[in-house]
């Protein structure tokens, strides 16, 4: 069964978008007969995303403008706690959100800190594609920057929003 449906523009972000209808077989997550030749760049972002604020939301609107496709990578709880206090919200609330987002093209769930499976996989599905890394330029070292060399990708810092950060919400209570 073939269905026609009309493509419509994302005005926050440009890109061309199709609803596929509820019991079309299709389920999130899926890419829909997308000729993957066609994406010359793939934008790779990791966010932890506890108590999500206008900080995080800069970071991944930014993000998004480098690329043709974005994919976000969201911290498992576990890997949230390799480098910072146990979130406060947990990992399926916060990929709500994320996936909610119209900056962000795809959501995968990053069970370690280093994104480079991730990285790989994304490589494997994209392989014309240039791999960007962003990230916050307050890290010195970026996890799977290694990676990213490697298959001669890109590492892109973007400003860290000093103004706000999960710290200073919890302690303006």
């Amino acid at each position: 069964m073939c269905m026609k449906r009309v493509v419509w523009e994302n005005k926050s972000n440009n890109q061309l978008c199709v609803t596929v209808p509820k019991g079309a077989g299709i389920k999130a997550g899926d890419i829909v007969n997308l000729e993957n030749e066609k994406i010359k760049k793939i934008v790779y972002s990791t966010i932890v995303g506890d108590l999500f604020h206008y900080g995080h939301l800069q970071h991944l609107e930014k993000a998004n403008l480098l690329g043709d496709f974005h994919i976000c990578g969201v911290l498992t709880d576990e890997a949230a706690l390799e480098y910072r206090a146990k979130p406060i919200t947990n990992f399926n609330e916060r990929k709500a959100i994320i996936s909610n987002l119209r900056c962000v093209d795809m959501v995968v769930p990053q069970s370690t800190l280093d994104p480079s499976s991730n990285l790989e996989r994304i490589k494997d599905q994209f392989k014309h594609s240039e791999l960007i890394l962003v990230h916050g330029d307050n890290w010195l070292k970026i996890p799977g920057q290694e990676f990213i060399k490697k298959i001669k990708g890109r590492v892109v810092k973007i400003p860290y929003y000093k103004k706000l950060s999960d710290d200073k919400i919890i302690i303006r209570k």
